[in-house]
């Protein structure tokens, strides 16, 4: 180690002699150095004396020897002392550490060597143990950045630094100093912010710092209350959140202390005398400000208060009011004075000028009313302000005689009616009413009559005749004596009917009364207006209209709505009261208040809906027509709307049987009301039932008469259709004689047993063929309407016979099994002539000689050849034994044998045969 310090300074002692030779030796190290701190400001002062302009300067915190300041500057020596000064603001507290400076001369060439170290000690030197933080009750400037430090005691650990609630690390200066920067200060409280250092486990201590602004005050302005002193106040500017006695705002008045400028809120200041120039000077440690004013007494004047206020002379309609001054001064001052003055809920003012007014007299007042009246002066000439107001003082005048009352006659007869007059407000009553005083002149004499108003009696009955020349007078009686009497002529009555009744609309809760001028108005026009259709004691009010007016517009409190009101004008004239026009109208219409009295009645499928007219007084508007709903599952159908309202039913048609539920709501120009309902189950009773009978029977006859002429109408078509002729056999020629054999083949449905039942299980029967296709090339007369006739063929035991309904001729054939007999349906007579029996009795076989036998051989291949291979007794004739003996044939309709011989011979022809073919 010592080897070490050896070489070091050997080294030292080298590099000063090589800077020696360069000329560092020619400039000398600055003398009596003087370091001076100023702990307040954290300023250090350096004083030196040296030849040179030029200098560097270096500044350390001495114990760890950092270096704070390192700059060059230049200096001039002071004249007069010869000494050079230099001033640093430290933004640390100098009492955190120990400062230490040292100086050195310098020019263009050369430096000099450095000063001794000048020292200024902190507090953190070992023999100050106890634990400190600075600055103490530091004040700035609100957005000020500052840094604080805290100088732990002796073995105690450093923890951190807390300001308003927000912790702040540390910068450590020396073994027992740390300090940090709180940039951009918010305003403090009254009594400051708490910076307080803590170690890791407590608090060590603290400080407090004054956060706020410089004075701001404004419109400083000088008066005079007194004519001789001066009293200056000024308007308050920002708060400076200096409060305490230390940091609050200090003035002075033209350099004398205001002393009294900072108690409560009071910021003025008092002078004795007047000095037309004044000057405010206002300052706390963040700054000051200057204020000024200047005028001359004169113009300044500030009254005081007049006192002693009293009425010395007190009338109904004035009083005479008189005050004194405290100022002997004012006496002489030209001043005009207000008088204030409250009575009936209205405030009034009035001015009154004079030199040193004292009295006035205040005129314009009600008889019997309370007023309070306060009075406040200023200077006339160059007014500045008004003064202080006085002390209120409250009179009474005196009563006087009342107004003439507000009269008028409601005529509800032609024989009676009512004399009625207004109430007298308070301004009009001019005192305590005692009572009214009626008068009307009868038919032969004349009376008075005196009413109480104390139970709200403002009317008074009489008896009328129709005359129009009587006049009623009411006057108002108080204390103080009897009003001017009030006169009205009672006018005629006049019904409504004798009147056309106009329909007015109301418009924000009053009516629009317009009409054309009566020449023969004198006095005035006279609106009146009452419920419609009242009776008893109604609600009558009245508005009086001067005569050159033609429309008024009728707003009352008393009108209301919903209720219809009638309106009359009447002409006042000398002697006479003339109804000229009349209307009825809401001011404003409501819905109805109550609903129809509704009533249903079925008449068979109809429902009729019946019901009575609302009330006047619950319709609350013009009724103008009823809607007729039906309801269903809550939900209401309009079915119909009855815009007419003076109709009161509504027939509903065509129901079918069932429940129904109606509703009748009438409506006016507000809306409906709520309804009426009305339910009615549909029931079938006896006269509908004769009448559905009836009406059945009537179509389904109807219906038959229609189908009858549609099928008369298309007999042939019905004829083909329903009931088409059998064709009969029908061969060309003369067969009026027998012309040979005649083929035929039966269809199977034509044979059919001819004859009693007796000869059925004798003879045979008519026994069915097969039908063949040759049938049907036998030509058909489709153009005869004679039905053609009917082939029959009879079974005999020995053969078949075919017999023709012409009768002409007949035919036997012979054959291995049967024979078939051809021949025509006999007439009873002929029947019974031939085989002198009753009914009818078949053909049999003759016998036929070989010659024709031969012939009908001959012409075998021509005409019909019946097949007569069944025997009657034959197991077959047993099964047609059931069919055998039927009277009819299965082609036809007709009868063929009649029931007994007596029987005339009936026609082939049914009457629904004749009626299809049209014949009679």
């Amino acid at each position: 180690m010592e080897v070490w310090l050896t070489f070091a300074l050997f080294l030292t002692r080298g590099v000063i002699q090589i800077l020696g030779q360069n000329g560092l030796d020619e400039l000398s190290v600055p003398q009596g150095l003087t370091l001076q701190p100023d702990l307040s400001s954290q300023t250090l002062s350096l004083t030196w004396e040296s030849d040179s302009s030029f200098f560097d300067i270096e500044v350390f915190h001495t114990e760890l020897m950092n270096v704070v300041l390192n700059e060059t500057f230049a200096s001039k020596a002071d004249p007069a002392t010869g000494q050079h000064v230099w001033m640093w603001r430290s933004a640390l507290p100098l009492e955190c550490t120990s400062h230490s400076v040292q100086i050195r001369a310098r020019n263009q060439q050369a430096v000099s060597q450095w000063s001794p170290l000048q020292t200024i000690p902190g507090s953190d030197l070992p023999e100050k143990s106890a634990p400190q933080m600075y600055p103490q009750d530091k004040v700035v400037s609100v957005g000020s950045n500052m840094t604080f430090c805290c100088i732990v005691g002796e073995g105690m650990s450093f923890g951190l630094i807390q300001y308003q609630k927000q912790q702040f690390g540390a910068t450590r200066l020396s073994r027992r100093s740390y300090a940090t920067t709180i940039a951009n200060l918010s305003a403090s409280r009254a009594t400051g912010t708490n910076v307080v250092c803590s170690s890791k486990t407590m608090a060590i201590t603290g400080a407090v710092v004054f956060v706020g602004y410089p004075p701001g005050d404004e419109g400083l302005v000088c008066e005079t209350r007194d004519l001789t002193s001066a009293e200056c106040s000024w308007k308050k500017g920002r708060d400076t959140h200096l409060k305490t006695k230390r940091t609050r705002t200090k003035y002075t008045l033209n350099g004398r202390d205001c002393l009294e400028a900072n108690k409560g809120k009071i910021f003025q200041c008092n002078w004795t005398s007047w000095e037309d120039s004044w000057t405010l000077v206002g300052q706390n440690p963040l700054g000051s400000v200057q204020l000024n004013d200047s005028a001359p007494l004169a113009d300044r004047v500030y009254p005081l208060a007049p006192v002693h206020m009293t009425a010395v002379d007190v009338k109904a309609w004035n009083v005479t009011l008189k005050w004194s001054w405290t100022v002997a001064a004012y006496e002489k001052l030209e001043m005009i004075c207000q008088l204030k003055f409250d009575g009936r809920g209205l405030s009034s003012l009035r001015n009154y000028s004079g030199t040193g007014l004292s009295s006035v007299v205040l005129d314009g007042l009600w008889p019997d009313v309370d007023y309070t009246v306060s009075v406040r002066c200023g200077s006339l000439h160059n007014f500045w302000k008004w003064g202080d107001m006085s002390a209120s003082y409250s009179i009474r005048t005196k009563m006087d005689c009342p107004d003439p009352p507000d009269v008028w006659v409601y005529r509800d007869s032609e024989t009676t009616g009512r004399v009625l007059w207004k109430h007298l407000s308070e301004s009009e009553s001019h005192g305590t009413l005692d009572g009214y005083e009626v008068y009307h002149n009868a038919s032969e004499e004349d009376r008075w009559t005196t009413v109480s108003p104390f139970h709200n009696t403002f009317s008074y009955p009489i008896t009328l005749t129709n005359s129009s020349d009587i006049t009623v007078a009411v006057a108002a009686r108080n204390p103080a004596g009897l009003s001017q009497p009030s006169t009205v002529t009672i006018p005629a009555y006049r019904a409504d009917s004798q009147l056309t009744v106009s329909e007015v609309s109301g418009t924000n809760g009053g009516f629009d009364l317009s009409w054309q001028p009566d020449v023969n108005v004198s006095r005035r026009y006279v609106v009146e207006w009452i419920p419609t259709g009242c009776t008893g004691l109604c609600s009558v009010d009245w508005l009086k209209v001067p005569e050159s007016n033609t429309s008024v517009r009728v707003q009352t409190d008393s009108l209301e709505a919903g209720v219809q009101y009638t309106l009359s004008l009447y002409a006042l004239s000398a002697g006479t009261t003339t109804v000229l026009q009349r209307w009825n109208g809401y001011i404003q219409e409501m819905i109805p208040a109550q609903s129809v009295d509704l009533s249903a009645n079925q008449t068979g499928s109809d429902v009729l809906l019946s019901w009575n007219s609302i009330p006047m007084k619950q319709q609350r508007g013009y009724i103008r027509g009823y809607n007729i709903y039906l309801a269903n599952a809550g939900h209401l159908k309009l079915i119909a709307n009855v815009s007419d309202p003076e109709v009161r039913s509504y027939r509903i048609t065509d129901l079918s049987m069932g429940s129904y539920k109606f509703l009748v709501k009438a409506y006016n120009s507000a809306g409906e009301d709520a309804g009426t309902p009305v339910s009615i189950k549909l029931e079938m009773n006896a006269d509908m039932l004769v009448i559905g009978i009836l009406v059945s029977l009537g179509g389904m006859f109807c219906l038959l008469i229609l189908i009858s002429i549609f099928c008369y109408r298309k007999r042939e078509w019905v004829k083909k259709a329903f009931y088409p002729e059998i064709p009969g056999p029908k061969v060309p020629g003369d067969w009026s004689s027998p012309q040979g054999l005649l083929d035929v083949k039966p269809p199977p449905h034509s044979l059919v047993l001819v004859g009693t039942p007796e000869e059925e299980f004798i003879k045979g029967g008519l026994v069915p063929v097969p039908e063949k296709d040759e049938y049907s090339d036998v030509e058909v007369d489709t153009d005869s309407d004679e039905p053609a006739p009917p082939t029959y063929y009879q079974v005999s035991g020995d053969g078949c016979h075919t017999s023709d309904s012409s009768g002409s001729s007949t035919f036997s054939v012979g054959s291995t099994q049967t024979e078939i007999t051809y021949t025509g349906i006999q007439s009873p007579t002929s029947l019974h002539g031939a085989y002198g029996g009753g009914g009818y009795k078949p053909q049999m076989q003759p016998a036929m000689d070989p010659q024709f036998e031969s012939d009908f051989e001959d012409n075998s291949n021509v005409g019909y050849k019946p097949q007569c291979s069944w025997q009657h007794d034959s197991p077959d004739a047993e099964n047609l034994s059931g069919s055998l003996g039927s009277p009819t044939s299965v082609t036809s309709s007709q009868f063929l044998i009649p029931e007994s011989s007596e029987e005339k011979p009936q026609s082939s022809n049914t009457w629904f045969h004749s009626f299809l073919s049209g014949r009679s």
